[in-house]
């Protein structure tokens, strides 16, 4: 192993909850009851783009970018002041960090709020690069998105594991080569049986990481 691929929300950032209920929560706010799969229609869109789709599926008389704005006031909010890391993963970030594997994070989070959570709790400086979603054009849904990360690494896919919490970037990854670890969330519970199919190794958490045997795996 000398590289790791981090996702963000849901894997290092307890903040998957917050997400799930944010459309719902905006929605509720002016006056319009969301459909029971709204999460579901939502799950591989960038904020920009779940803005648009809300506009016009649910006839918003605002403009998409009023809609970010409004939302983004509640998410700087949690990502500047409230969320929290997930068990054990400072522990982890130090050990990875002493072995000198090369870490990068590869999120569909919007980076003004990658840096506000990283900065807050001072684990910017672990990573070598920030990838967004919003800056390369391109879905993790897509396996592009992880080739644009392995090439920026300069390593070999076999040498990088990828750690996800959520299903349709692990497959993505996994067509680029990657090695997976799925990491527990309560949002992906639902996919859980799949997540296992398609991952690696699948943890509750980092403390039940064997980083000696991802070490000696490549």
């Amino acid at each position: 192993m000398k590289g790791a691929i981090f996702d963000l929300d849901g894997t290092l950032l307890d903040s998957m909850w917050l997400w799930d209920s944010l459309a719902y929560k905006y929605l509720l706010s002016i006056g319009i009851n969301p459909p029971r799969d709204l999460d579901k229609q939502l799950e591989e869109l960038t904020l920009r783009e779940a803005c648009v789709y809300m506009k016009e599926k649910f006839n918003i008389r605002y403009t998409p970018d009023k809609i970010k704005e409004d939302i983004e006031s509640l998410l700087t909010d949690y990502y500047a002041n409230k969320l929290q890391l997930k068990p054990y993963t400072l522990e982890i970030l130090k050990e990875f960090k002493n072995r000198g594997i090369k870490m990068v994070i590869a999120t569909s989070t919007d980076k003004h709020l990658v840096l506000m959570a990283l900065n807050r709790h001072g684990i910017y400086d672990y990573f070598e690069f920030i990838q967004t979603v919003e800056d390369v054009g391109i879905s993790k849904g897509n396996p592009k998105f992880f080739e644009i990360t392995i090439n920026k690494l300069g390593l070999n896919p076999e040498e990088i594991w990828v750690f996800e919490d959520a299903l349709y970037p692990m497959i993505s990854a996994k067509k680029c080569g990657l090695n997976i670890v799925a990491v527990k969330d309560e949002s992906a519970l639902k996919d859980l049986e799949k997540i296992k199919e398609v991952a690696d190794i699948y943890i509750d958490n980092f403390s039940q990481l064997g980083v000696d045997k991802l070490w000696k795996s490549c």
